[in-house]
């Protein structure tokens, strides 16, 4: 069992509530001092508002609960409607040798990190990567005039002006035992959820998170399965294809925050997985892949871009999209239109 797995199992107690890690009370209690006194701080000396609506779309946990896939859906329905949208993004994992850093079908996850280049390949958006997410966002409206700023991740990244707040909620694991590092998963106390616009639950929240957040809950999203992507030879691009291999054995390949929920939408369409998890934001090496080299090998896109380099045929990326109730795009349609109100 990995150290992952070990807080994982502990964060997140199956039956709801659960038991901290009191040996490691004192370290919460100074994680929770410092956390409240840099928010006091930034809300002392607020940031500078920028020219264009900042949508900043994140948790108040660690670990994945879907945030990313909604980035991309909201990039996807701002260019259907005309609007010029792009992505800032920390870049976690990446080391660029300068930022800002935008992010091309070229680049490599070393240098950008895995998630900006998976968004970059699906959505077609300029991504701009930079730790200052204020100086990516200015990048993103001065060379590539964008009307629209999205921010994946970076709820807790008080530097960066936002006009709207979207904090997703696993609707499976919730808020795990209530804790906030290192006793629980939580980045922010629960009361965090009282002060966003926006709070979307990633699949159907069960009896415990409900418990939790109660009527905070604004929208459910669904992960669905959306086209299965295999890289060309170039290795910078991929073939979008209508459907993948057929059911059967396979190994789902996982490096993200919550490999289990992939698992699981794998065997929703017919496949018999061999579970191959991996650390989140994990680098693979090919002989980490390579089982038997016959059995089809289905990996995440977030994982697929680490392993363009040395992509063998027998492996597949499934591509999941995030669907939301009209209500959460009438939302969104309303800030859009009263920022630009206020702006006139």
């Amino acid at each position: 069992m990995s150290l992952e797995d070990w807080f994982n199992r502990r964060w997140y107690p199956k039956k709801g509530g659960g038991r901290a890690l009191y040996l490691l009370t004192p370290l919460e209690i100074l994680y929770r001092q410092l956390s409240e006194r840099r928010r006091i701080r930034k809300a002392r000396r607020p940031p500078l508002p920028l020219p264009v609506p900042v949508i900043v779309v994140g948790n108040i946990t660690v670990g994945g609960a879907g945030k990313t896939p909604l980035v991309a859906e909201l990039a996807r329905w701002l260019k259907e409607r005309g609007r010029n949208p792009g992505i800032v993004s920390r870049g976690y994992g990446g080391r660029a040798r300068r930022y800002p850093y935008q992010v091309t079908a070229q680049s490599h996850p070393l240098e950008c990190g895995d998630e900006p280049l998976m968004l970059h390949l699906i959505s077609g958006v300029p991504v701009m990567v930079s730790p200052n997410r204020t100086e990516a966002a200015r990048a993103l409206i001065d060379y590539h005039q964008c009307d629209v700023i999205l921010s994946d991740d970076g709820l807790q990244h008080y530097g960066l002006w936002r006009s709207l707040e979207i904090c997703v909620v696993d609707g499976l694991r919730g808020l795990g035992n209530g804790h906030m590092l290192p006793c629980g998963p939580l980045r922010e106390p629960p009361t965090r959820l009282r002060t966003v616009d926006i709070v979307v639950s990633s699949g159907e929240p069960d009896t415990c998170v409900r418990q939790q957040c109660g009527e905070l809950l604004d929208f459910p999203m669904t992960l669905e399965p959306s086209c299965w992507h295999q890289f060309n030879l170039d290795q910078t691009s991929t073939l979008r294809l209508p459907s993948g291999p057929e059911p059967g054995p396979c190994h789902g390949v996982a490096a993200i925050g919550n490999p289990r929920r992939f698992f699981r939408t794998l065997r929703q369409l017919g496949f018999r997985v061999m579970e191959q998890p991996f650390a989140d934001h994990h680098q693979f090496s090919p002989q980490e892949l390579h089982f038997d080299g016959k059995t089809p090998v289905i990996m995440t896109m977030k994982d697929a871009v680490k392993c363009r380099d040395f992509w063998q045929s027998h492996w597949w990326a499934l591509e999941v999209r995030a669907r939301l109730p009209d209500l959460f795009y009438q939302k969104v349609h309303r800030h859009l239109q009263l920022f630009s109100d206020d702006e006139k």
